[in-house]
């Protein structure tokens, strides 16, 4: 997919810009004025923009009953707003949202592939009555969302486009000149001024760099945003509008910090909308925090008594108080740095200290000497200090002083980051910037006196927010991570691309040790191989653990690495057991005739030296038939017991026994071809079993003859040697050893 050109969220900000100059230009300037004349022109890119994008919506969407519920309510909702603010234009027509839910019904009928086509052509006939008697833009809304819907391509939809807005252009002009003849209507229009509708087709250039992409996450504040601000600017637009005729520099200066503190609630919402994190936390206390400021300086300003400035301020001090320790908290979360606890605690002890002077004043003089009120001050009466103490000039310089750290952790950070985590890091910036201007402007006097603080809050917010949302990625896959993995057996680590880590789940320091949030993890021994080797498995005490490296990609940047560990030990105990059980012979327990013959070739092919040795129970077909088979398969469990007692009895070579079949067994002694030792060996197994069968209450009911091959270097010369031959010359000794009275054994050269 095409990532260059503009995305869903790109052209319905545009689309939203261009609505608000549009009616900021009806409430606010002369319609004929060349300014007029643009901003109305501009103002056109939304009504195709948004009726492309029902077109859009009704293609894509997955639950189309609750997309017309969801239009309608809100059209109906916009109603009031509407009309508060254009209602001596437009009386008793309907707003944008209104129109599109024409449109979008409209659409609906006209794709529906059950109705007959004359049910279709009444129905859409009767949207294009009620539009033409009600809508605000009559009937070109449901022209447009047919022509963008239907429309092959995008060439044949702009030429669709284009044409029906002509036409629309050309028959208004006819109605404007046979109105001002026979007067049929009260909109008493000319030609001249209704030219700007022409400014429809300049919204068809946006839609062309359109790329597919949705350039935003799926949550409720990106789905209800638009449907929302239409009435909300409506009404913002109004209230200035009345105010404006009225207002002294006082209500302007109350209204400006009332919006502020709309554009921080407004902030606030957008924040609690974006998925949980740390991060997320650090910005709603920030936010929560700013508003309360604000709210402050609003009583101050707006009250005529010392008691209530006094309020006032002490509510402004304890919320920069809780500004200045979130904003750490920000700094920490969004720049993936661990700031001490010291810092933390030296900012609450600052904070009650300048709260406790603030709150004693008038017995201290700590924080003011007094406060008076100034009537003579402005247009409106001002609070006025009359001399600062010391906790204030502390509380200036605790101030300077988080916000230089502040700056110090930012730079720092930037140094090893990212082009994208660079971005975000200019974001904070630009808070801290706008939180100190007003205070910049404050001292070069700029406004006359005014005091503007509040007003530098919620545009740093607005900074903080926006580099929240792009950089809460990370840590709410953290937090996801943990609400997963916490309980788990399988670790996982997340580093940034500077391999600090931003999140490990408890299990893992049971594995690598004590590590922190925001250490390096190059620092840490065996997660810097990890990292660096790429390595697949590691060995830790005894557990085999498989470890797997995935890259986090956000908006095409590589912005971090996930670190997966999984203890793999009962699975490999697991398959080892399975292995082993394939291995085995069911009835004895020892190994089957082909791990025995696997072994042997092995041995063979490496040209080690060794024996040989098959052994086979005397009479067997006896036992069975005086005895039964369940006391024949006694004799075989109890040979298998005497030949698993002789893999332990030395430690100086290795023996390996394996069932052959039916009540053949071999055996084979690596690294001793010593013959006396071999014979030695031999008598031990006649007698042992002897024994064994005694304990057994089997005394005497069968016996074992063994047949020996020893292999030497001089086996190796002039021949290929493996299992089979062996074999065959070993059961030939074993034939000897019966044919010399059994209950013995026999040797035999190859």
């Amino acid at each position: 997919m095409n990532t260059k050109g503009l995305s869903r969220r790109e052209l319905k900000i545009l689309a939203i810009i261009a609505m608000v100059v549009d009616h900021t230009a009806w409430g606010f300037v002369d319609f004929m004025s060349p300014l007029g004349q643009i901003m109305h022109i501009f103002g056109r890119l939304t009504i195709p923009i948004m009726c492309f994008f029902v077109a859009e919506g009704y293609r894509h969407t997955s639950d189309l009953k609750s997309y017309i519920n969801r239009m309608a309510s809100f059209a109906v909702f916009s109603i009031f707003p509407f009309y508060i603010f254009f209602h001596e234009e437009y009386d008793y027509r309907q707003n944008i949202i209104f129109d599109l839910l024409l449109a979008l019904l409209a659409l609906t009928i006209a794709d529906n592939k059950i109705l007959p086509k004359g049910t279709k052509a009444v129905l859409i006939g009767v949207l294009f009555v009620i539009s033409w008697n009600i809508g605000g833009w009559v009937i070109m809304p449901i022209i447009y969302v047919l022509i963008f819907y239907f429309g092959k391509d995008f060439k044949t939809k702009a030429k669709w486009f284009v044409f029906a807005t002509v036409v629309m252009e050309i028959s208004l002009i006819a109605m404007i000149l046979l109105n001002q003849k026979y007067h049929f209507s009260k909109y008493d229009w000319n030609v001249a001024e209704r030219l700007y509708l022409l400014g429809f087709v300049f919204g068809l250039i946006p839609l062309y760099f359109y790329n597919g992409q949705l350039g935003e996450k799926k949550n409720l504040f990106n789905k209800y945003f638009f449907y929302c601000f239409y009435p909300g600017h409506f009404l913002i637009l109004s209230a200035i509008k009345y105010l404006v005729g009225n207002m002294v520099d006082q209500d302007i200066y109350i209204m400006a910090h009332i919006i502020a503190l709309v554009i921080a609630l407004i902030m606030l919402g957008y924040v609690l909308t974006i998925n949980p994190s740390r991060a997320q936390n650090a910005v709603t206390c920030f936010m929560i925090f700013a508003i309360m400021y604000i709210f402050g300086f609003l009583q101050e300003i707006t009250t005529r008594e010392v008691a209530g400035v006094y309020t006032g301020t002490k509510l402004q001090f304890f919320a920069e108080c809780m500004l200045f320790i979130s904003l750490t908290y920000c700094m920490q979360e969004l720049c993936h740095t661990r700031i001490s606890g010291f810092i933390y605690s030296l900012e609450i002890v600052v904070s009650f200290f300048v709260m406790y002077s603030l709150f004693t004043y008038e017995d201290n003089g700590l924080m003011y000497k007094a406060i008076t009120i100034n009537y003579e001050a402005g247009s409106f009466p001002r609070m006025q200090v009359v001399g600062y103490g010391i906790a204030f000039r502390v509380f200036v310089i605790y101030s300077v002083a988080v916000c230089l750290m502040s700056v110090i952790i930012g730079v720092k950070s930037a140094k090893h980051a990212n082009s994208l985590h660079k971005k975000r890091l200019r974001f904070l910036l630009y808070a801290m910037i706008v939180m100190w201007l007003p205070y910049l402007i404050k001292v070069l006097n700029l406004t006359n006196g005014y005091e503007i603080p509040a007003l530098g809050i919620p545009f740093a917010a607005i900074f903080v927010s926006i580099s929240l949302g792009k950089y809460s990625y990370l840590d709410s896959i953290s937090l996801d991570f943990g609400n997963a993995l916490n309980k788990g057996k399988e670790g996982v680590i997340v580093v940034d691309s500077s391999h600090r880590i931003l999140y490990h789940n408890k299990w893992v320091n049971t594995i690598l040790g004590e590590f922190y949030k925001y250490d390096d993890a190059y620092a840490v021994p065996m997660l810097k191989d990890i990292f660096l080797e790429k390595k697949k498995s590691i060995e830790i005490g005894g557990h085999t653990y498989e470890t797997r490296i995935e890259p986090l990609i956000e908006q095409s940047h590589v912005t971090g690495q996930i670190l997966w560990i999984l203890d793999l030990t009962e699975h490999y105990n697991y398959l080892n057991m399975v292995e082993e059980s394939a291995s085995k012979d069911s009835l004895t327990g020892i190994y089957n005739r082909g791990w025995f013959e696997e072994n042997v070739d092995r041995i063979l092919s490496e040209k080690k030296q060794g024996a040989f040795i098959m052994l086979d129970l005397d009479n067997f077909k006896n036992v069975n038939d005086k005895y039964g088979h369940k006391t024949g398969d006694a004799a075989l469990v109890a040979l298998a017991s005497v030949m698993k007692a002789a893999e332990k009895s030395t430690m100086r070579y290795r023996i390996y026994s394996g069932r052959i079949g039916g009540d053949e067994f071999c055996m084979f002694i690596e690294g001793n071809t010593d013959r006396k030792w071999l014979q030695d060996f031999a008598k031990k197994q006649i007698s042992s079993y002897d024994e064994e069968l005694v304990k057994m209450s089997y005394k005497g009911i069968t016996s074992i003859s063994l047949g020996i091959v020893q292999v030497t270097g001089d086996s190796y010369k002039d021949k290929e040697l493996n299992y089979e031959k062996l074999y065959t010359s070993a059961d030939k000794a074993l034939y000897l050893a019966k044919e010399h009275g059994k209950k013995t054994y026999e040797f035999l050269d190859i």
